[in-house]
């Protein structure tokens, strides 16, 4: 009976997180590094060029934050940048992996067609652990905003989404993974709610 009293402890731990009160989580954003991200080199597409979103999220100190089973508080953070950096990255990325010509800053030397920004209104993961889970939520809302050159015309797209999961073994790959399917799932919308009309972009 001696070893119960260590035993249970060490399943309390386990149970709580053992974290540290105001520990930092890093999320990337995107998930995958550029040289990871699968592109269309030589693509014909649109030439467009992703500035980053200006972030007016109510609380922009974090990106969300983990309660712990015993009251700790953890929070999540992207490692590198600001968030709407890393928003920027994630369109760029998911515009070249359909063929666009997309860049963060028009680096390759020719004039864009088109000037993508927006707004982000949310963008927040939180997890609540409790006894035997814990249970993550996701949202997403921003406006994204084109600007074609050709014409000088715009166009512009509010989405939002939302996404749970819950987890017995709470990884920070959890987390980060939820909130990357979140976002992706707003670009793919943005894009399925867009058409090609010759190098400018127009809502479908």
């Amino acid at each position: 009976m001696r070893g119960v009293g260590p035993v249970a402890a060490v399943c309390l731990c386990v149970l709580a997180g053992c974290a540290a009160k105001g520990e930092r989580i890093d999320v990337a954003i995107p998930s995958t590094s550029p040289n990871q991200a699968t592109t269309n080199s030589g693509s014909m597409g649109p030439r467009v060029v992703v500035k980053p979103f200006d972030d007016v999220r109510l609380d922009r100190t974090h990106l969300g934050s983990r309660s712990h089973l015993w009251g700790n508080t953890s929070y999540f953070d992207v490692p590198n940048g600001t968030v709407g950096e890393a928003v920027a990255k994630a369109l760029v990325q998911q515009l070249s992996k359909r063929g666009w010509q997309a860049s963060l800053d028009g680096s390759n030397g020719t004039a864009p067609d088109a000037t993508i920004s927006g707004t982000i209104q949310d963008l927040s993961v939180q997890a609540v652990s409790k006894v035997g889970h814990t249970q993550l939520e996701a949202k997403n809302t921003m406006m994204v905003r084109v600007a074609n050159h050709g014409d000088e015309s715009s166009i512009q797209e509010r989405v939002m989404s939302s996404g749970s999961d819950e987890v017995f073994w709470f990884e920070p790959e959890d987390a980060q993974q939820l909130v990357n399917e979140v976002l992706e799932k707003n670009i793919e919308k943005f894009i399925a709610d867009t058409k090609l009309d010759g190098r400018a972009v127009r809502l479908r």
